[in-house]
């Protein structure tokens, strides 16, 4: 009889221990997820598919660019920032807005450079109420 314990114990913590376990975990909020697109890392929205900014200096003008495609036809506004960097922060030289009713906005805007000194590019998008921003590497003039 005792045997037969001893027997149906082990037989037991056997299946136990073979039994998968079975854990719930909640999934991330989409924003937080990555998605690798051409060599860049960006996040994943729920409204754009793609945003990006640059700047561009040849000779003493300095070209602005910044582009948004959402995922569904929708409406998108841009302001688009030609900053340069002060030493105590970065100061708007020239901004741009404009909008879009159809999904996407590219634009491409020059500056007449008159002052030396570190550029960028930042650019708020708003993606049919998804706000983003993308900042652009800098460039010396």
């Amino acid at each position: 009889m005792k045997k037969q314990k001893v027997l149906m114990i082990m037989a037991l913590v056997g299946m136990l221990a073979v039994t998968p376990s079975s854990s719930a975990f909640a999934a991330a909020p989409m924003q937080t997820t990555q998605a690798a697109i051409g060599n860049e890392i960006q996040p994943r929205y729920v409204n754009t598919a793609n945003i990006a900014a640059s700047v561009k200096i040849e000779g003493s003008t300095a070209y602005a660019y910044s582009t948004v495609t959402a995922k569904r036809v929708c409406h998108v506004d841009v302001t688009m920032r030609l900053q340069r960097y002060t030493g105590s922060g970065w100061l708007t030289v020239c901004s741009w807005i404009e909008s879009s009713d159809n999904g996407t906005k590219t634009m491409s805007k020059s500056y007449s450079l008159t002052t030396r000194g570190t550029y960028r590019v930042s650019a708020d998008f708003n993606v049919a109420g998804e706000k983003l921003n993308y900042t652009s590497i800098s460039k010396v003039y």
